[in-house]
Order: C-alpha cells, then sequence, then structure tokens
C-alpha cells in the first residue's frame, strides 16, 4: 500500500473512535442518558439500519455475481464459530494460570473473542475504503454473524440453545437483507417508488451517526461503571490472552484463509476489513442476560477496543496487501483534484464518429457483464482511429453518451470515437452521433485510470441528487481524453 492510502485508513479509523468519544462524552454530559438508550436501540436496529441496508442493497450490482449471495453468512457464521474454539481451547489449555478458573470465565472468554464487531466500526471503514459493492455483501455477511451469536453464542453462554433463539436471527436488519435480495432477484429495483427511496435515504443516512454515538455512551458505561470489583487478580491475564488472540491471532488467520479460499473479491475486501475487529461490545449483554462472566466479558471488550485503536489500521493496511487488493481502495489521492463543475455553453454542435455499444450503468457496474469496457478492447484490437478520416481534433478521443431511455437508470447508447466535421464520409462500420449546441455542466476527473472516470461519475450523479440549481436534459453527454493529460478526463453534462 501506498503512503496516502495507509494515511486514509488512519484518518477514517480516527473518525470512527472520535465519534464513538464524542457518545461516550454526551453520556458523560447526560445529553444521552441511560433512560432514552433503549428507545434509541430500537429506533436504530428496527427503523434505521432497515433503511440502511435497503438503500445500500437493494440495485446493488456486487449480488448480481451468485458468489457473493450464498459465500459471506457462511463466510460469518464460520467465523465466529472458529474463533469461539480458538478462544476456548485456549482458556482451557491455561486454565487457573491465565485467570480462567472457572467455566463461566472459559465460555464467556470464548464468546467475547468469537463475537467481533460486525457493525458500525466496520461499515463506515469498508464505505470509505472499497466502497458500496463490497457494503452490500457485508451486510450479507453479517446475518451470519448473527445465526453464529444465537447459536453458538447462546449454547456457551446458558449451555445450550435456548427457545425461540431463531427468532433473535430473523430480526429487522436480516429480513430487510432478505426483502431487498428479492427485489433485486426480481428485477424491481427500478420499480421502487422515489418516495420510497427519498424516505429510506433519509432516515439512513441518520442510522451509523446514531448507533457509533450510543455504542461510545455504552463505552463509557462500562469502563468508568462496569462491575469489577473483588477480581483484580485476574484481569491483566485476561487483557493479554484478549490481545493475542483477537488482535493477533485471528487476524493472521482469517487473512490466510481469505488468501487461499476462492471467494469472491468483495467477500476479500470484507475480510480484509473483519479480521482487524476487535471483540463486539453485545456479548457484554448477552453474558449478562444468559449467563457467563460479565466482568471477563468487559476486559476482553475493553483490551481489544483500547489496542484496537492502534492496530486497526495495521491489519486493514496488512490484508490489503495481503490479499492484493491495493487496486480496489477507492482512489483518495491527494493529487485527485476535485474541481467545482463550471456551465459552459456550446456554441455550435459536435459530429462523432466511432463505434457504439447499447447498455445500461446497472449493467456496466458489474465487471463480468459490462459492455463499455469491451467497446474500449475493440476499439484498439480493430484499429478504428485508421477508418476516422482527418478527425477534428487528432490528438482527442471522446465517448457520446446519447439516445437515453429515460434518465441515468435506463439504456443509453455509448459511442467510442474522434470528432470529425459535419460534412465528413464516414465508413458503413463506424457510427455517428450529433452533440447539439447548448448549456454543458463541465466536470474534471484526475488520477488513475479508469478508476478517475467512475469516481468523476459517482461525483456527478451525488451532484444533481443535491444540488437543484440545474437540471439534467439526458439528450447527450461527452468525455474528452486528450493525449497531453493521460491522468484526466473532461464530463459534459448537457443541462437545461
Amino acid at each position: 500500500m501506498n503512503l496516502t492510502q495507509v494515511i486514509t485508513i488512519l484518518s477514517i479509523t480516527a473518525a470512527v473512535f472520535t465519534v464513538m468519544g464524542i457518545g461516550g462524552t454526551a453520556r458523560y454530559l447526560n445529553w444521552i442518558s441511560r433512560e432514552v438508550d433503549a428507545g434509541l436501540l430500537k429506533l436504530g436496529i428496527r427503523v434505521l439500519m432497515p433503511c440502511f441496508i435497503f438503500v445500500k442493497v437493494v440495485g446493488n450490482p456486487a449480488f448480481d455475481e451468485a458468489a457473493n449471495v450464498y459465500q459471506p453468512p457462511v463466510w460469518g457464521f464460520l467465523s465466529v464459530a472458529i474463533g469461539c474454539l480458538v478462544a476456548y481451547s485456549w482458556a482451557r489449555a491455561g486454565g487457573a494460570k491465565l485467570g480462567f478458573d472457572h467455566t463461566d470465565k472459559v465460555h464467556t472468554f470464548a464468546i467475547c473473542i468469537g463475537i467481533f464487531n460486525y457493525g458500525f466500526i466496520p461499515i463506515p471503514l469498508i464505505q470509505e475504503i472499497f466502497g458500496e459493492r463490497a457494503l452490500g455483501v457485508l451486510f450479507l455477511h453479517n446475518v451470519g454473524v448473527e445465526l453464529g451469536i444465537w447459536t453458538i453464542g447462546v449454547s456457551l453462554a446458558s449451555g445450550g440453545l435456548t427457545k425461540g433463539w431463531w427468532k433473535n436471527v430473523l430480526n429487522p436488519p436480516s429480513l430487510t437483507i432478505i426483502l431487498s435480495l428479492f427485489i433485486n432477484e426480481m428485477g424491481w429495483a427500478d420499480l421502487v417508488p422515489e418516495f420510497v427511496t427519498q424516505i429510506t435515504s433519509i432516515l439512513a443516512s441518520a442510522a451509523i451517526p446514531m448507533m457509533m454515538l450510543l455504542i461510545g455512551a455504552t463505552f463509557y458505561d462500562q469502563i468508568f461503571h462496569g462491575d469489577v470489583k473483588d477480581d483484580n487478580k485476574g484481569a491483566w491475564p485476561t487483557y493479554i490472552s484478549a490481545v493475542l488472540l483477537r488482535l493477533l491471532l485471528l487476524p493472521i488467520l482469517f487473512l490466510l484463509a481469505a488468501l487461499w479460499l476462492p471467494i469472491s473479491l468483495e467477500l476479500k475486501q470484507v475480510a480484509a476489513i473483519q479480521a482487524a475487529m476487535p471483540a463486539a461490545v453485545f456479548p457484554i449483554v448477552l453474558t449478562k442476560h444468559y449467563g457467563g462472566d460479565p466482568r471477563t466479558a468487559l476486559r476482553v471488550v475493553m483490551a481489544s477496543t483500547v489496542v484496537g485503536f492502534v492496530t486497526i489500521p495495521i491489519w486493514i493496511s496488512t490484508g490489503i496487501d495481503w490479499l492484493g487488493l491495493e487496486t480496489t481502495v477507492l482512489q483518495q489521492s491527494s493529487q485527485e483534484v476535485i474541481v467545482a463543475p463550471q456551465l459552459e455553453p456550446l456554441q455550435q454542435a459536435i459530429h462523432v464518429a466511432g463505434i457504439s455499444v447499447r447498455t445500461t450503468n446497472r449493467v456496466e457496474m458489474n465487471p463480468e457483464s459490462g459492455q463499455i469496457p469491451k467497446l474500449y478492447e475493440k476499439y484498439e484490437s480493430d484499429n478504428i482511429d485508421a477508418l476516422i478520416v482527418d478527425p477534428v481534433e487528432p490528438k482527442q478521443r471522446i465517448a457520446v453518451y446519447a439516445d437515453y431511455e429515460s434518465d441515468q437508470s435506463g439504456e443509453f447508447t455509448m459511442l467510442l470515437g474522434r470528432k470529425v466535421s459535419a460534412e465528413a464520409e464516414i465508413p458503413d462500420q463506424l457510427d455517428k452521433v450529433r452533440i447539439h449546441k447548448g448549456n454543458y455542466l463541465h466536470f474534471v476527473g484526475e488520477g488513475e485510470m479508469p478508476e478517475a472516470v467512475m469516481k468523476t461519475w459517482q461525483e456527478i450523479w451525488s451532484f444533481f441528487e443535491e444540488d437543484t440549481t440545474y437540471t439534467r436534459t439526458f439528450e447527450a453527454d461527452f468525455e474528452i481524453y486528450d493525449e497531453a493529460s493521460p491522468n484526466r478526463v473532461d464530463i459534459f453534462i448537457a443541462v437545461e
């Protein structure tokens, strides 16, 4: 990994823990009182998180790949199972020498090591480092983690499965994932009403910040008001054991598994983040409710979380390097200058000759089905430039998006070629398109290609979602690539 990516990971990690710290401060100041915890938690789990999952899963092209449907939950369940088994074996072997002088402590240690933080810390990390495809896969991975918690975790804590354990697995987030995958499978993503999309998007934006603040408040309670009296002799062995297993041995084990097993790219991205995670907070509640030793749970969570602040960016960077994910990290280089779009009128029409393909943005999001990369390959292999006689700008190549079916969600025609004069005659094997004069918003993207192009289009879509000053006409948009600036793309969007 390059230094910029390491700094980015450090920055994101620090931001996550800072928000949690603000939650802890809010608890100290009684801005988030303990009386509202239950209500906020229910609101988050039953409303906000389902909306967040719905927004991120419905229409996510990652699930066009079958492996991203069945592999993530299996990986999530096995991660919990293997983590619990390793920790259980460690605690049984160490016994009283490591402070595990009672069965409850052994079982509690196994639960807390096996159940890693699978939600509110990795979600912002994955979203910022790898993007929406990996984030969608994370949610399906978490269904397997939930299954592991309510089967293996509860069995260890209570001595067996409790009646109705399956109801806890079929919680609102899990049911939302099932519903979202069904919508994707039926091809109904584009049929979701606009007002539903708007409502879920608004609620989704509040999910992660609120839950992270609540986690910070919970950490404050556990650190300063946890029940750890009269058992100080076993503290340090538990702390050390937790760090060695959760933040050293298991990350190595999980990253090696991700390296050797034939899993999807997105699941490798999830594994790179999850391997670095500390113990989850929830096992503290689980052991209190179903039986166990809350003090051991608190020590495991505290030690792995505090030390995790240092080890998380190290392990994420290591995982990206080991798994060969460097090229999949979202480009956040300081060299990529984000230029505010400028309104530029086109005084006369532009004519472009080249080869074309009919496609959709949904198709292009899937590397296996994408038609545009194949068009670029055909352009080079068939030496299309040689068929375009006397181009207007010999040093420039232009890509035109025209003949839109509706908007960015519908079909469109993409033509790759060069500018020609209005009177130019072109061979029969080539197509020709006319870009009308009018107003265009000029966006600039810089960085490694083609990632910079995709990132700039994402910025364009976000711009028109958030800014109502301009309205796209969907007549014809175009990209200009100049040989003099190989790491730059100029994108012009037609507006009213």
